[in-house]
């Protein structure tokens, strides 16, 4: 890290900005691939919006386990870049690609022979359902790739290269934009003699699955060269391996039961209509425009935190949570006074259905003052997994989520009768929860004891 000993606060925000701004990016064009499709789909009809979102909770499902490998891969590969440990730091990442192969491979199967079941559970009709199969079987093909980039990028971040996986991210957007709205919509080009059918939630699908493998084979020949992954100098180490697992379970299980919480969620949107849900899965595509650049500085947070523990100077690493934090709460809430200002903008980029958008503007509204207790739940929880601390990160997220977010969303909402403002309501409980249980502990707790 290019920071002296004892950076003053603006020195220490310009490191974290060198590291988390093209992690920022990297998330709003890996994202940026799910936005498109439901941008592109959205609209072909409601059905096919509501379609692709709810095919994207079920991919979010399978990859707890990922982002559990991926994330235990980060802290410590962090612990050995800051212990300039680089042999070591190659076998720690080394066990993680490895680990998030054999996974990869397990969950496609589970995932590609699911999918319609998944879809009829979280509460999609019969012809929504389809739609969800036809997305979900091509996905899980190419699933591996994802997984693959997802925990390749984690390991670059570890180590303090954040741009490497931002460059190929940026071509992966690129090809998937070229590929995807021809196989969305149809193209003709009589004069080449050039003519595309159109495949609609299948032509999202195929076009995001070959542009990720593109993606993985780049990604993984740059990490080669970097040193970051060399296979010669890597053995089977069961230490490391209990290692990532010691620190990725408590994020599989967190992610696990989050998204199932998620789909008890969906549940009792879906009971008010299919716009309302197609309407809250728009409003997600927004929120994530803020929510990207937040996590940026989370994982940057992460990041760094595991560094400087590595390097013995946990004062340091306390700092660079809070310093992250500012920096994510003034961006955040920027994009919540434009959702409070411009909503009919972000809706409308999305779908033009009127039932669609008069349901996407309340959710703006409601978005708008989540921002800040978000960013705060997302910076301290990414600097407390650095700290090694993702067992006190799960039970604040269960606990928001299972014990505030659903029996508010379903007494107020259903039982009250306050309808879908007040389920989406709940969303804002939720956050002010998660964000007071873990800035007490990131202020209060031992981690950054000497």
């Amino acid at each position: 890290m290019n920071y002296p000993a004892e950076p003053s606060n603006r020195q220490l925000r310009k490191t974290i900005y060198s590291l988390a701004l093209p992690i920022v990016w990297s998330n709003l064009l890996q994202r940026g691939v799910g936005i498109i499709d439901v941008m592109m789909v959205g609209h072909l009809g409601a059905e096919e919006l509501a379609a692709v979102g709810m095919a994207q909770l079920v991919v979010f499902f399978t990859n707890a386990l990922i982002m559990g490998i991926g994330i235990g891969s980060m802290i410590l590969v962090a612990r050995a870049t800051g212990a300039n440990e680089p042999e070591r730091r190659c076998q720690m990442a080394g066990c993680g690609v490895a680990m998030g192969a054999i996974a990869s491979f397990f969950l496609s199967i589970f995932g590609y022979f699911v999918s319609y079941r998944a879809a009829i559970i979280i509460g999609a009709n019969q012809q929504v359902a389809l739609l969800v199969k036809d997305y979900l079987e091509i996905i899980f093909i190419f699933f591996a790739a994802r997984s693959l980039i997802y925990i390749l990028s984690s390991i670059f971040q570890g180590a303090g290269d954040s741009k490497t996986p931002l460059k190929v991210i940026i071509w992966v957007n690129i090809i998937h934009i070229a590929m995807a709205y021809p196989l969305i919509y149809g193209f003709q080009f009589e004069q080449l003699g050039i003519f595309i059918d159109s495949y609609g939630v299948k032509g999202a699908a195929w076009a995001t699955g070959i542009t990720e493998l593109g993606g993985i084979l780049v990604l993984f020949w740059l990490a080669m060269k970097k040193g970051l992954v060399n296979f010669s100098v890597c053995r089977i180490n069961l230490n490391y391996f209990k290692k990532i697992t010691h620190l990725g379970v408590p994020v599989f299980i967190e992610r696990t039961l989050i998204i199932l919480m998620q789909m008890c969620y969906t549940r009792i949107v879906v009971g008010f209509s299919v716009a309302a849900y197609a309407a809250h899965q728009v409003g997600f595509n927004i929120e994530a425009i803020a929510f990207l650049p937040g996590l940026g500085f989370a994982q940057a947070a992460t990041a760094m935190v595991g560094q400087d523990l590595g390097a013995k100077n946990p004062e340091r690493a306390q700092r660079v949570g809070y310093q992250s934090n500012f920096i994510a709460l003034v961006i955040m809430n920027l994009f919540g006074i434009s959702y409070l200002v411009i909503p009919g903008f972000w809706v409308g980029l999305f779908t033009t259905d009127p039932e669609v958008v008069s349901f996407g503007i309340t959710f703006c509204y409601i978005a708008a003052f989540i921002q800040a207790p978000l960013a705060s739940s997302m910076v301290f929880a990414g600097a407390l997994r650095g700290a090694g601390q993702t067992r006190f990160v799960m039970f604040s997220t269960v606990f928001g989520s299972w014990a505030i977010r659903l029996p508010f969303a379903y007494i107020f909402g259903i039982v009250l009768g306050g309808g879908i403002v007040w389920v989406w309501l709940a969303l804002l409980a939720d956050w002010v929860t998660r964000s007071s249980l873990l800035f007490w502990r990131y202020k209060w707790g031992k981690q950054f004891k000497e």
